[in-house]
């Protein structure tokens, strides 16, 4: 059971850091100051949601010893290229989004005593990927 959970903490801390990086990268070359203050905020989120999932331990997901759900199909890697286009970059923020508020959503059904931290998690990351389509939709205006 530890060892999922250790696992998909593990999965979120990277993933978060990844997150971080990809919007500070992005933030400067976006000509559209919407946008880029957005990827500034979603950075900032992403830089405290690091220090705080850091922080936490497997036996804070699960309220007792017993089954966890396997997480695996949710611990996926949405990579993008190094030299990809912006919209390709949003476009994989948003379904990093969504597998991360899939994470979330999943551990808080354990009920453990971070329960209500992932769930404000998921809700935040759906409110994020929302944004970013959002973003794409004010690009494909511009073009």
């Amino acid at each position: 059971m530890i060892g999922r959970l250790q696992a998909a903490l593990d999965f979120s801390v990277a993933r978060s850091r990844e997150a971080e990086a990809l919007f500070k990268k992005w933030a400067p070359r976006v000509e559209d100051p919407e946008i880029q203050a957005l990827f500034a905020e979603l950075a900032a989120a992403e830089r405290g949601r690091t220090e705080m999932l850091s922080r936490m331990n497997p036996d804070e997901l699960a309220p007792r010893a017993g089954e966890v759900p396997d997480l695996a199909d949710l611990l996926v890697d949405v990579r993008t290229a190094p030299r990809s286009t912006l919209e390709k970059t949003i476009f994989a923020a948003i379904r990093r989004k969504e597998i991360t508020a899939s994470l979330y959503e999943r551990i808080a059904r354990l009920e453990g005593e971070a329960c209500s931290f992932f769930r404000a998690m998921a809700e935040e990351d759906r409110r994020s990927a929302r944004a970013l389509e959002a973003c794409v939709a004010r690009l494909a205006r511009r073009e």
